[in-house]
Parts: C-alpha cells; structure tokens; sequence
C-alpha cells in the first residue's frame, strides 16, 4: 500500500523534527518536503501534490492563513491541518471559513496531531479538544447574547398600539387617522421597531414580534 506524502510546513527547524519524530511512528506516511514560510508551502505544494499538509500559522514572507487560503482557491480538496501555538478565536473561525480540514495546538498532546492526521486523510474534518472548547465558547457566548437580547426587547405603549395595527395590515394614513397623529410620526415609529428588531420590512416586523410574544 502506498505511504501517505506529508508536506511539513514551519519556520522553527525544532518544531519540524519534533513533527518528523511523531510521524515515523505510522510506517503509512512519508515526508516528502519541508517549508519554512508560507510561498514556500504554496510552491511545494503544487509541484509535490502531497495527500496532506501541516501548516504553522507564523511564518514568515506569507503567513499559513493566507498560504492555506491560496492552496484551497487552487485545490478546493486540499488536506491541510493548522498546527499552531494559537487558540485564538478569530484564527480558528478563518480556518473554518476558509475550509481548512483540520486544526491543533502546539501544546496539545501528540495523539491530538495523530487523530487529526488519520481523519483529514479519511476525508473528515478535526479540531482538537482545546479548539472545540473554544468553538463551544464562542457559539455559547453568541447564543447567549442573542437570548439576553430577545428576552429585553421591549416596546413602549405607543409602539404596541402601532406595531398591532400594522399587524392588521393598516397603512400609515389610517393608522395616523385611528391614533390622531401624523403620518409622518406613524413612518417615525415603524423605522425606529424596525431598527430596533434589526429587520428590513414590515411583514418581518410582525413576525419577529409574534415570535417573541410582544404582540
């Protein structure tokens, strides 16, 4: 059975032979290149054509990012796992954008890098427990604040009085007629509930509101 063709890329030569180390472990992968900047990994990449590729993120003349990035726009199946010192949110959020495989933590346990490796090449994606925690963080923060922010959304006596006969499919004339107020008021108060729901039309006014039992 063929070996596996593995591209290393990394600027710290210390980091590289730790990798090389970990990988003749599994007698199915060959080292066939190393890169020491991200043009390098670019350059190596499409003339080795390797199954799979780990990247640092801080390497010099191109970054891993954006050397992943211009690898995937010419080889969207390509295989590359992020092997960084970085857990940073924004960073693991643009390797999923940018349709990166696989991500690990340098301080990770080497069975992280090795799990990783035999599921990107089964065609998976794989991101390490310190990442999941990460993305687990972020999702829950997120959902946390879209909650909190539902839960406060309040309308003021007026709004409501609006809000419901806009709901009833009631032009701003005849609801300026029906509250004695002007028009013009009537397109005031629907610009600022549209605003304040963070939608872009009226139908979607009625339905955020019913969704969250305002009206």
């Amino acid at each position: 059975m063929p070996k596996y063709k593995i591209l290393l890329a990394d600027d710290h030569e210390m980091i590289r032979e730790g990798i090389k180390m970990i990988l003749k472990r599994n007698k199915d992968y060959e080292i066939v290149g190393e890169a020491v900047n991200g043009k390098e990994a670019i350059d190596q990449y499409k003339s080795l054509r390797p199954d799979l590729l780990i990247m640092d993120i801080s390497m010099p003349v191109l970054n891993g990012m954006e050397a992943s990035k211009e690898i995937i726009r010419t080889d969207s199946e390509a295989k590359i796992i992020i092997l960084s010192m970085y857990d940073d949110e924004d960073y693991i959020s643009q390797c999923i954008e940018y349709g990166i495989k696989g991500y690990v933590v340098k301080n990770e346990s080497s069975k992280e890098l090795d799990n990783a490796m035999k599921l990107v090449l089964e065609g998976c994606t794989y991101f390490s427990s310190r990442v999941q925690e990460v993305i687990v963080k972020k999702y829950t923060t997120i959902k946390t604040g879209q909650s909190k922010k539902e839960t406060n959304f309040k309308l003021t006596t007026r709004e409501k009085e609006i809000v419901k006969l806009i709901a009833e499919g009631m032009t701003s004339q005849i609801i300026a007629d029906k509250l004695f107020i002007s028009p013009r008021t009537v397109e005031t108060h629907r610009a600022n509930l549209m605003k304040k729901a963070d939608v872009k039309n009226s139908i979607e006014l009625v339905k955020k509101l019913e969704k969250l039992k305002v009206i």
